[in-house]
């Protein structure tokens, strides 16, 4: 992830701290490091160039190594984490900033290298408030074709600092891969830091940017406020002990000696991370995300600071988004970060395409959205085993990853004459991976898995009956107890019709269908169980319960707002998703030119832009309406 970091300096600082004992990797008396195991068990060391390090091409073993004179620190290099064309947002468009107070629209204009403007047509010049100027540098505010203007920006960018340990013959070593210094479990510090005392007392001595610093204490196997996960098997959460001191967090590092726990950046090589919350800066100007990632109009500014609580990670490897979780009022609102997680602990955070929005200086615990909305069961190595509402194994192939679950309650085995505990599978959200490492949708039928045979993450379940109500509700159910489950599948039509069906996502209307053509099954068998017609009630009021579809509210129906434009399309789409094979809604645009809607990139406004459904048969499209989706406030 991103640490804004400040060049190294001053020996006068080395030896201060060398006096108290603190920065033993600094000093003559070192002799040996221990490098951090890697995937492959190598590493790839470096050489040193004309003052420079650049990487060396060939890699070495994961060993203890002697090293040669003094460490050497240098500033780290430059990481540009805003360029000098970033764009800003007015009015929810994005321009550029041309100097002088004036913007220009970002589709006016394309980039040259170098940072120059280079506008494609003829365009107005605007205010910061997205108001056409009268004049602009003495002249009419009008800029011709072609015309090019230099960026009067700059780049923005960080520094990670390092140190470097020569083993000899010019090969070395950067912090960030060493595990231990003679013995010994490193931090490493990536900003400046001071030295404080047990009351959070400032004490006169700073470590600079770069630098690994022994801990006091011992790394455990187990949880806590700052974890890094081990380069294992099992992927161990570990952690040092820290410390609550006046509202910071700090690690030991010696008697009565503490630095701030945000201003270490790993332990023992391994990246940090910290259960926040953090400070983020905002870095370019973004839009902010509901909780179901559709941009909504709450503007962050470049220049602001917000305090995280969490990353909340959407998708699955290399397609994973994660956004920053920032309260916001009553409600939290999501902040995209502009990163992806990568599978290794390494190198936990790495830029997605262009770059974020964001800047922070620590790496924050994230969860995963599947996690924190639903229940999730995985199989244990072996088990791969469904079961039907009466107890009894069910031959279902079974090619998912991992399922959801939304009933925790026992189901009575007549063979056995026991009562066990088990899970009922919410039918459409059954996930895998796919060829393209994503996640997609299966539908299972009305399916249960025991309890014992699964491992259960995510959100926790109360269990719903007793083993003895389990055990009276196999008996045969009575014509009066259907009637209630035919009354609940009685408003199918009306339930289908609504607003909460229609403009659902697939896997809540998938998860209603299910729950009524099983509610059928149930109420047409006359060899069904009491327990089945509960279930079967269950499922149903929980799957109509559930449906959550709505219009989008806008100001003004016939002049939507780019992003309120963007909120129906995605509406659309969703609800005329049905999985696989299903039809898309793309966007058409007229052209004064020529008569009819043609394909576009984007909205235009509700003159110039519709919204059509393209069958997957190939049958002809359709117009659709705004007031289908959308409604005013």
């Amino acid at each position: 992830m991103k640490l804004n970091n400040k060049i190294l300096s001053s020996a006068a600082a080395v030896l201060a701290a060398v006096s108290l004992g603190l920065i033993t990797s600094q000093t003559v008396n070192a002799q040996s490091i221990t490098l951090h195991k890697g995937y492959d068990k190598t590493a790839t060391p470096y050489i040193r160039q004309k003052g420079e390090f650049i990487h060396a091409n060939k890699s070495i073993k994961i060993k203890n190594y002697k090293f040669y004179g003094q460490p050497i620190l240098t500033k780290g290099d430059k990481v540009v984490y805003a360029s000098a064309t970033t764009p800003r947002l007015i009015n929810q468009e994005p321009y550029y900033y041309i100097g002088n107070g004036g913007y220009v629209k970002q589709n006016n204009a394309y980039v040259m290298k170098g940072g120059t403007y280079v506008l494609t047509r003829n365009s107005y010049v605007y205010d910061k408030n997205g108001k056409r100027l009268k004049t602009y540098r003495g002249k009419r505010a009008y800029l011709p074709y072609n015309t090019k203007i230099k960026s009067p920006n700059g780049e923005e960018y960080y520094r990670k600092p390092y140190t470097y340990y020569n083993i000899g013959k010019n090969i070395y070593i950067q912090s960030d891969q060493i595990a231990k210094l003679n013995g010994k479990g490193v931090l490493f510090v990536s900003q400046n830091s001071s030295v404080y005392n047990s009351r959070g007392q400032r004490q006169r001595q700073v470590i600079k940017a770069g630098r690994l610093v022994p801990y006091a204490g011992k790394v455990q196997d187990k949880d806590g406020q700052y974890f890094y996960v081990a380069n294992n098997k099992n992927h161990t959460v570990r952690s040092l002990k820290s410390y609550k001191i006046k509202g910071n967090y700090y690690f030991r590092i010696g008697k009565n000696q503490y630095i701030k726990a945000n201003n270490v950046n790993a332990i023992n090589g391994n990246a940090l991370y910290t259960k926040g919350p953090v400070k983020v800066k905002i870095v370019a100007d973004t839009l902010a995300y509901n909780q179901d990632f559709q941009q909504i109009n709450k503007l962050y500014k470049k220049g602001q600071t917000v305090t995280a609580d969490m990353v909340v990670q959407s998708g699955m490897r290399d397609y994973t988004a994660s956004y920053y979780r920032v309260k916001d009022g009553k409600n939290p609102v999501y902040i995209d970060t502009g990163l992806y997680e990568e599978s290794s602990p390494d190198v936990p955070y790495v830029w997605s395409g262009d770059r974020g929005p964001t800047l922070a200086k620590q790496y924050l615990s994230g969860e995963d959205v599947y996690n924190m909305r639903y229940s999730v069961a995985d199989f244990k190595i072996g088990q791969t085993a469904f079961y039907n509402v009466n107890g009894e194994k069910v031959d279902t192939k079974f090619d998912g990853d991992e399922m959801a679950v939304n009933q925790k309650l026992y189901l009575w085995d007549a063979k056995e004459n026991k009562a066990e505990l088990y899970y009922h599978v919410q039918n459409s959200l059954v996930y895998k991976s796919g060829a393209e490492d994503d996640r997609q949708n299966t539908a299972y039928s009305n399916l249960y898995v025991k309890a014992s045979d699964v491992a259960r993450s995510g959100r926790k379940l109360k269990t719903s009956n007793t083993e003895a109500e389990a055990k009276a509700n196999s008996a045969l159910a009575t014509a009066s107890e259907k009637t209630s489950l035919t009354n609940a599948i009685s408003d199918e039509s009306t339930v289908k019709a609504s607003d909460k069906y229609r403009l659902d996502n697939w896997v809540n209307r998938s998860l209603y269908d299910q729950a009524i053509e099983n509610a059928k099954t149930v109420a047409a068998d006359k060899d069904a169980t009491k327990a089945a017609v509960n279930e079967a009630l269950w499922q149903v009021n929980f799957a109509k319960k559930n449906l959550k579809g709505a219009k989008v509210k806008v100001k003004d129906i016939n002049n939507l707002t780019p992003l309120e434009a963007q909120q129906v399309l995605n509406l659309m789409r969703q609800a005329y998703n049905s999985d696989k094979n299903y039809p898309m809604v793309e966007v058409y645009q007229k052209w004064a030119h020529k008569p009819g809607y043609y394909p576009a990139e984007g909205w235009k406004g509700n003159q110039k832009t519709r919204y059509y459904l393209i069958p997957s048969s190939g049958a002809k499209k359709v117009l659709l309406k705004f007031s289908d989706f959308a409604t005013e406030k």
